[in-house]
């Protein structure tokens, strides 16, 4: 049995203050997104008079009808999945795997490298000298410029040297008597054990590839090659739905104000969902290795 922890007035009053103020951030965080779906779940035309608040007061998917009835929007849709799934495995296993060697004291020049790398989160060549070096790797207009510049991130490689600088050394050792290899122990070994490690860089990754639209603007002028978001910016112009609206049903077009707000809503909604989506999957493993950033790498 353990002994009951008795709460004085004061703490009581703490804990109050405290609920009272998470409610309202979470009211403050959660209710705009709500109020997307919402508006975006309803006519527009019956949006437009106001006062929509909690629920659709006149439900329709139409909006969200003239989103995925864009042949466009379903291909690049394809593109940003391809992206987030390739970029996210390749550059997760890529910083992990220089992170273990920049992990380990052994290693040659590892202050040298390790100084360039933290001068790099800092300072940026720029757009000009990235473009110049892309086009100079011939990746301009391929799909491998999403891929292969996102492969390293220097902040990630620091949460991973953290963690693995807390793993006894003693497995390593033990497996190098049995004559395991380097590239075999981290493989077989570390990675295993580094799940929360791995969880969490592997949703900054894929959240940073799937709303990246830079990349696609920038260094992408062939559109069979665009990611959503790029889609997506072009999709909120104002006139680039209006050119569009001869395709919708009569109701909505009588009111075509009120229809670009809800299809705007109904877009957001489409962007956001699939990260939102995955992350109460891996949540537990995130809040883990979160607390690998307080600690020195």
């Amino acid at each position: 049995m353990h002994a009951r922890i008795r709460l004085t007035a004061e703490d009581k009053a703490v804990n109050a203050i405290v609920m009272i103020v998470s409610v309202l951030a979470l009211l403050a965080t959660f209710y705009p997104i709500y109020y997307l779906l919402i508006y975006s779940l309803n006519d527009p035309i019956d949006a437009a008079g106001g006062g929509l608040y909690w629920y659709p007061r006149k439900f329709t998917l139409e909006n969200f009808g003239y989103v995925f009835k864009s042949d466009q929007l379903l291909h690049s849709f394809l593109v940003t999945v391809a992206r987030t799934l390739l970029g996210t495995a390749a550059g997760v296993l890529f910083t992990a795997t220089a992170a273990y060697a920049l992990s380990k004291e052994r290693l040659r020049f590892r202050k040298a490298y390790s100084i360039i790398g933290l001068i790099t989160m800092y300072f940026s060549g720029g757009l000009i000298p990235n473009y110049l070096l892309y086009q100079k790797l011939q990746l301009l207009n391929t799909f491998w410029v999403y891929i292969i510049p996102a492969l390293f991130s220097i902040y990630n490689a620091l949460l991973f040297m953290a963690f693995f600088r807390q793993m006894p050394a003693e497995l390593e050792e033990s497996a190098k008597v049995d004559g395991a290899g380097d590239f075999y122990i981290f493989a077989r070994i570390i990675l295993p054990l580094s799940k929360p490690v791995l969880a969490t860089v592997a949703l900054f990754v894929a959240v940073n590839h799937w709303n990246d639209w830079f990349s696609s603007a920038y260094y992408v002028s062939n559109q069979n090659l665009w990611t959503m978001p790029t889609i997506i910016v072009r999709m909120l112009s104002d006139n680039s739905i209006m050119d569009n609206m001869k395709n919708m049903s009569p109701g909505m077009r009588m009111d075509p104000l009120s229809t670009l707000q809800a299809i705007k809503y109904a877009t957001l909604i489409v962007t956001i969902l699939p990260i939102t989506i995955v992350y109460p999957f891996i949540q537990r493993y995130f809040v883990q290795g979160m607390m690998v950033g307080a600690i020195k790498a």
